[in-house]
């Protein structure tokens, strides 16, 4: 996506991604694109995320601009304590997914 390509104005649930490309997969006839993202300063840690699509984003070392859909499922709930309180506690992870405008 070309910087022309930049969306005006993001809809709901709308992300807009850009980084290099650190690796590749295919697994069930969708990509899966590792991007890891600027830092916002010199000391921060980079964010990294992964971008499934059908095509191609590109290939590892390319610089990419992706409009993304986020999205996202919960997994199976967990038992956990407290250590401070010895609370028995309930947790739903949630995992996020980007999937590539296409």
């Amino acid at each position: 996506m070309t910087e022309a390509q930049k969306p005006q104005q993001l809809r709901p649930m709308q992300v807009y991604v850009i980084g290099r490309i650190d690796a590749t997969r295919l697994h069930e006839k969708q990509r899966y694109s590792r991007v890891i993202c600027p830092a916002s300063d010199l000391y921060s840690r980079p964010q990294v995320v992964e971008i499934r699509s059908r095509a191609s984003v590109g290939a590892k070392g390319d610089e990419i601009k992706a409009l993304c859909t986020l999205g996202g499922f919960t997994r199976k709930p967990f038992r956990y304590t407290d250590k401070e309180t010895g609370e028995v506690l309930q947790v739903t992870p949630v995992d996020m997914t980007l999937d590539l405008v296409e």
